[in-house]
């Protein structure tokens, strides 16, 4: 009797959830996925201003 092998796929990337919307997305920006990023630059104005200040903080971050 031998045993089957089961090969589990390597997985490249997941989904991690957006921090405004909770969905999952397979690339979000300072939290936000594409959906909300959008949502945000058409109809909440204050809110995208918020969140471009910390896309500067953390671009900034980085090269620090």
């Amino acid at each position: 009797m031998t045993a089957e092998v089961v090969e589990e796929p390597d997985v490249i990337a997941e989904p991690v959830p957006c921090s405004r919307c909770s969905n999952g997305a397979m690339l979000t920006i300072v939290g936000r996925c594409a959906d909300c990023i959008s949502d945000m630059g058409r109809h909440h104005p204050e809110e995208r201003e918020a969140w471009k200040q910390e896309l500067t903080a953390a671009i900034e971050s980085r090269g620090e």
